[in-house]
């Protein structure tokens, strides 16, 4: 059976530390990028849709003010955590 659900927080996250990157003061290495990303999607409430249009509803609700502060914290946090632990 076809996957038909994806977290929506996912593809913010990549988004958000990709804006972010150099602002973070850390390795932005393949590997830390991940660690960063999977840290941070951790400590953010997951979006999952499953139709287009349910997607496109989800991404207007976490470009909301709150969201956005909590995954840019999350970053932060998760870069802070990474750079202490490099796994590269």
């Amino acid at each position: 059976m076809m996957k038909l659900y994806e977290n929506m927080m996912e593809a913010f996250v990549e988004d958000e530390l990709n804006r972010m990157g150099d602002s973070l003061g850390c390795c932005l290495c393949e590997q830390c990028r991940n660690d960063i990303a999977a840290y941070a999607l951790n400590h953010v409430p997951p979006r999952y849709v499953v139709t287009r249009s349910g997607g496109l509803i989800s991404k207007a609700e976490t470009l909301r003010t709150q969201h956005l502060t909590d995954v840019r914290t999350a970053l932060l946090q998760a870069a802070q955590v990474i750079s202490q632990y490099p796994r590269h």
